[in-house]
């Protein structure tokens, strides 16, 4: 499973107020012009709504590349996206 609802955390460590990981990556798979439509979709609907995702290994590695070559992410986003995992 993979729970991204969490607010994202700044350098120091302290949560940033308003920023949830898993509505990042969902308005982040919602606007990619790559990527397989469909299943990006569910995945970013089911993130929004604070629904985890379970993710067989196939799925997981599309995910993670997804995240590592996003270019609207940052490397903020990206790293604790990431460990998440």
């Amino acid at each position: 499973m993979t729970d991204l609802n969490k607010n994202a955390l700044d350098l120091d460590g302290s949560e940033i107020s308003g920023v949830n990981l898993a509505k990042v990556v969902a308005q982040t798979l919602s606007q990619s012009p790559k990527g397989d439509p469909l299943k990006f979709w569910g995945w970013a609907t089911k993130l929004h709504s604070g629904i985890e995702l379970d993710l067989d290994d196939s799925d997981m590695e599309v995910f993670k590349n997804f995240i590592k070559e996003s270019e609207s992410l940052t490397v903020l986003a990206k790293a604790q996206i990431l460990k998440s995992l």
